[in-house]
């Protein structure tokens, strides 16, 4: 492993020793246990989602199942290759299996469909291939073949991607990279995004995919019959959705023959950007579920472009429907450095046109060669404006149709050619904020505004520090709550906006990129406002009421009361199309019931559900595994409790398990761990005196090797019995391994506010007794397990016992019984001479009867 990552794994450890390869390679293991946990509960909220649609009368949706399958599908191939990892792939048959399940499904939802593509064209694009070739081109294709206008073109797949990242390596890499940045600082995050970006950009390409690219493109040339300049264009899974990941990647322009491959590394690379990772946290997305396609397409030279949006983002979807226009590209627009003409369309009792707004747009980019560039606009030519009326109602009829096809309003970027017709680039749906339900005050009593005008990008209102960001360094150090003042307008200003209170930017227009992040994020922008930087000096506290267009001094409660009355929620639109069941019998039926049963293998897996099912089981055996084996070799990490016990234990912090400044000597205060600190504190329970002398049953003392050990010794230290104690522990993870004297314990446990996660394995074995005492002492264990409500199974002396699914406080209360029971337990096997002590035994540690204070019926002891 690469010294950067153990450098970076020491800083993020509490401890000052040196960092263990197998310290390391735990931590991993530990994160791929995590995201298969969380995988494992979203495909089930899946298979729950379409269960229930099937109880209320089976109206599944064509849609419905195929939007499911491909979320489900791409959450189980995750949860296998987390198991994979977390196993050394000792489970090579689940793929082959996924493999046939999902070929069985793709046969049912499309029949005849390949599997397995690098490039697709985009005319033979199928709606069902969203998680193949992504949203984005996925949309664009069925724009296509509904007859509107569309460039040409193809998609570079997720296959081309998987194959790209594997074959160099990358996909581990990244792997643990984007792991260790799950708590990191911007600075570092954004330290470690150019690295990734850069690995990226450098890694070599599969041939089969670097040929299939060059085939690819020589088909589109043939079509068109001539070879044209390009645009690569992101199509990440994900994107253009719910979550719209507005200008979150990079678009590559004016793409030659010989640079399609270095585009193609562009575009991937920016799937690391640190606007996209912490996009994606904001939102509940994981980093290494993002996959990346890529749609190239013919590069247009337009007069115009801009973006329209079918209705009013901010009217609640009943508004009018506007259109925004600039010269040339339209990244001037997108990327928030033009502010654009603006013109609002009345569309009920047919289409006019109700209002223009001219922008200030005295620069345009255009097609440079291998490239783009900014040209100024003559100033008579800026002044006017890009659009005639006529051409915004003929727009706007387009952006009606594409409403009426996906059903929903749409955000749609557009092109206008040489030949003045209008080319959709993409359509994707729009976020609708419902209207305010009051008016908002037109101006707070005696405040007078230091700013006003400009554009409502996101309505609202906010109270902050100002603070100016100039160029994306600026945004390492953005304070909580502050109030972001820029010149332009930025996607990149999305890997701060979970921290923003508001934005205010002197250029852009509200159907820019940061303005669609502003209304994602909920957090209330003002755009197109001239002077802003020169008129909110650094850290003035500021009032911004976006929703009027002003900019106040201080803080302004009348303000901040009014917007706090006026809440935002989104709209949801769904579809429904005919039932279409076959696929769901593949996705959510569950027939490998019997973890014990030989058949218990990933090749009797039949469904979706059964894969999750095998997955998920295995994942707990490999952690008890894992803990057991690494346990003893990260000793270095090792912190030693305080408390007096008859071991030692020690404690492994794999990251929130133990206070930040707790010594090397841990107590139970400085224990965070729920399910490490709940162990303890059952082991500390006063009601047990381990170290008093326990009742003995002088028939068995002959069967051990001597009675020292049943008492303390006489210098009140513990005396040692055996290897120490370890327990690695997390926030919510505890994994204890005990070797004291002739005993071995073991348990493993995952205890956190997600019931479906919640889990306890507990295993005991060994003895000093003989063997009919130590199979005693087991029936003993499984007696008071069972009572417990775990599952038990017992092998001669040996127990293993199972919980899962119990809430977190009920999974606690068993935690500590745990506790209580190893201490009760311990050299029993000195006092069981025959089956009614297993009885005896019982009762009291059921009664609380901890220390044996009263004799069992009929003697023995």
């Amino acid at each position: 492993m690469a010294g950067g990552l153990g450098e970076r794994l020491g800083r993020l450890l509490r401890g000052r020793q040196p960092v263990s390869a197998d310290f390391q390679d735990l931590k991993l293991r530990f994160r791929e246990f995590k995201y298969l946990l969380r995988a494992n509960n979203e495909v089930l909220a899946i298979i729950a989602e379409i269960e229930n649609r099937l109880l209320d009368g089976g109206a599944l949706g064509l849609d419905f199942i195929r939007s499911r399958y491909i979320a489900a599908s791409a959450k189980v191939y995750k949860m296998i290759r987390h198991l994979g990892r977390l196993s050394g792939d000792r489970y090579p048959g689940l793929l082959t299996s996924f493999d046939a399940i999902r070929h069985d499904i793709d046969d049912v939802l499309a029949p005849g469909e390949g599997v397995g593509e690098l490039t697709l064209p985009l005319k033979a694009i199928e709606r069902t291939q969203g998680h193949l070739v992504g949203a984005k081109a996925a949309n664009l294709a069925q724009i296509g073949r509904s007859g509107h206008p569309v460039c040409d073109g193809f998609a570079i797949t997720t296959d081309s991607f998987r194959r790209f990242m594997s074959f160099s390596g990358l996909d581990g890499q990244v792997r643990q990279e984007v792991m260790l940045l799950e708590d990191a600082s911007y600075q570092n995050l954004l330290a470690a995004s150019q690295r990734l970006q850069e690995k990226i950009r450098r890694a070599p390409m599969p041939p089969e995919v670097g040929a299939a690219l060059n085939e690819a493109a020589q088909d589109l040339y043939d079509r068109l019959g001539r070879e044209v300049r390009l645009s690569l264009r992101s199509s990440a899974v994900g994107e253009d959705t719910e979550t719209s990941f507005a200008g979150q990647y990079t678009s590559v322009l004016g793409v030659g023959p010989d640079g399609i491959e270095d585009a193609y590394h562009q575009v991937v690379a920016s799937l690391y950007s640190p606007q996209a990772i912490m996009y994606r946290r904001k939102n509940g997305l994981k980093d290494e579920d993002a996959e990346m396609a890529v749609l190239a397409q013919e590069l247009l030279e337009p007069e115009v472009s801009g973006v329209m949006y079918s209705r009013d983002p901010l009217g609640g979807g009943r508004g009018q429907l506007i259109i925004s226009a600039v010269y040339g590209l339209g990244l001037g627009l997108v990327d928030g450095s033009v502010t654009p003409d603006i013109h609002r369309v009345d569309r009920h009792h047919g289409l006019a046109l109700a209002s223009t707004e001219l922008g200030a747009k005295a620069s345009q980019v255009v097609s440079d060669g291998d490239g783009v560039r900014s040209l100024p606009v003559p100033a008579e030519r800026a002044g006017r404006a890009a659009l005639t009326p006529e051409q915004v109602l003929e727009l706007a009829r387009l952006g009606l149709s594409l409403e009426k096809e996906f059903g929903r309003p749409q955000d749609v970027e557009w092109a206008l050619d040489a030949d003045a017709r209008f080319i959709i680039l993409q359509s994707r749906p729009l976020q609708i904020l419902d209207p305010a339900p009051g008016p908002t005050p037109a101006r707070a009593p005696g405040a007078t505004p230091l700013l006003e005008g400009g554009q409502t990008a996101c309505p609202g209102a906010a109270a902050g520090l100002a603070h100016p960001v100039r160029g994306q360094g600026d945004l390492a150090g953005f304070p909580d709550g502050a109030i972001l003042v820029a010149a332009n307008s930025s996607p990149a200003f999305a890997a701060v906006l979970h921290r923003a209170a508001g934005i205010i930017t002197e250029v852009g227009g509200v159907t820019g990129h940061m303005a669609s992040l502003a209304r994602e994020f909920g957090v209330p922008a003002l755009v197109g406002c001239p002077g802003a930087m020169a008129a909110l000096a650094p850290g003035t506290l500021i009032t911004l009421d976006a929703s009027a267009r002003r900019v106040h001094p201080g803080r302004v409660e009348a303000i901040l009361r009014a917007a706090g009355a006026q809440a935002q929620t989104r709209q949801t639109v769904m579809r429904v199309k005919p039932s279409w069941h076959r696929a769901a019998q593949l996705i959510t039926p569950l027939t490998l019931t019997d973890p014990h049963s030989p058949g218990f293998a990933p090749a009797r897996c039949a469904t979706l559900h059964d894969i999750i099912r095998f997955v998920h089981e295995k994942s707990f055996h490999e952690m008890f595994v894992l803990g057991d084996r690494i346990g003893q070799a990260a000793h270095a990490q090792a912190r030693r409790v305080g408390h007096k016990l008859p071991f030692e234990l020690c404690l492994i912090d794999l990251g929130g398990g133990l206070r930040e400044n707790a010594g090397n000597l841990v107590w139970l205060e400085d224990v965070l761990s729920s399910p490490g600190r709940a162990l303890m504190e059952g082991l500390l329970d006063p009601a047990i005196a381990w170290d008093r002398p326990r009742p003995v049953s002088f028939k068995g003392l002959a069967s051990v090797f001597s009675s020292s050990l049943l008492t303390q010794p006489n210098d009140g230290k513990v005396r040692e019995m055996g290897q120490r104690a370890f327990a690695i522990v997390s926030s919510d993870y505890l994994n204890f391994n005990s070797r004291v004297g002739y005993h071995f314990a073991a348990l493993d446990c995952f205890c956190g506010p997600n019931q479906n996660d919640n889990y306890i394995s507990f295993r005991f074995v060994g003895g000093a007794a003989t063997e009919d005492r130590r199979v005693l002492r087991g029936e003993l264990i499984v007696r008071i397990m069972g009572e417990m409500g775990f599952m038990v199974e017992r092998t001669g002396d040996a127990v293993s016992a199972f919980l899962k699914k119990y809430d977190q406080e009920a999974t606690l209360e068993h935690l500590k019984a745990i506790g209580r029971l190893i201490l009760f337990t311990r050299q029993m096997d000195m006092l069981m001479h025959d089956r009614r002590m297993v009885d005896w035994l019982a009762r009291a540690f059921r009664e609380g009867n901890y220390n044996l204070e009263t004799a069992p019926a009929g003697g023995g002891a």
